[in-house]
């Protein structure tokens, strides 16, 4: 189904008229819905997100968002009838590489709904393929937590070299070094010292689009 289906579906589950759900939402008129229904009006994502809490659904579900992955890999599948309450605003703050590494830069790019049993601080758009045996893939949206009791084996983001190179790698500690390894055998590992990297965040999940 489409963005504009899952609305009206969503509405006549509970009953209401377009009429009913404009007045909820404080819309001038009906045309608004019918609009949003034939996918003929473009929503910020704030506005998804109040359409969703009046609806008693939420802005993943009206948006077609299914699968997450965790951090062990797990595919997760949404519930579509999971409320508002349950669900929150991740920033998305840039890029991270899944290859080779690229330049570590944050900028805000807008905010990401996720489900509360995602425990993350921010997200990023994953570039590249070095970690598709971990079922993260280019194109992804990677969710990373900063508080972290750190494990061997576990996925991180990480910014390590001369040129701050950012990307998500499975992490071990040997003989004083880190291993940065990734999830593909089409790219070696990497060995730095522990001073020459930054962790930014432990993976906490991946959002894998719909396509």
């Amino acid at each position: 189904m489409t963005f504009g289906e899952r609305v009206r579906q969503s509405r006549e589950k509970l009953g209401l008229t377009q009429q009913e759900l404009a007045d909820r939402l404080g819309y001038k008129s009906r045309a608004s819905i019918n609009k949003i229904e034939l996918d003929k009006r473009n929503m910020k994502q704030s506005q998804i997100a109040e359409l969703a809490r009046v609806l008693e659904t939420t802005p993943g579900y009206l948006m077609g968002w299914r699968d997450v992955t965790d951090s062990d890999g797990e595919l997760i599948r949404l519930p579509s009838n999971i409320s508002v309450p349950s669900a929150y605003a991740l920033p998305i703050l840039g890029t991270i590489c899944c290859g080779d590494g690229i330049h570590a830069e944050q900028h805000y790019d807008g905010e990401f709904f996720v489900d509360k049993s995602i425990k993350a601080n921010y997200a990023l758009h994953v570039k590249g393929d070095s970690m598709i045996d971990a079922h993260i893939y280019d194109g992804d949206v990677a969710f990373l937590r900063k508080d972290y009791e750190y494990e061997d084996g576990k996925i991180y983001g990480c910014v390590y070299g001369a040129d701050d190179s950012a990307s998500l790698k499975k992490v071990f500690r040997a003989d004083g070094k880190l291993i940065l390894q990734p999830c593909n055998s089409s790219y070696k590992s990497l060995i730095e010292d522990p001073d020459d990297v930054y962790i930014v965040g432990e993976l906490a999940g991946v959002y894998h689009p719909v396509k």
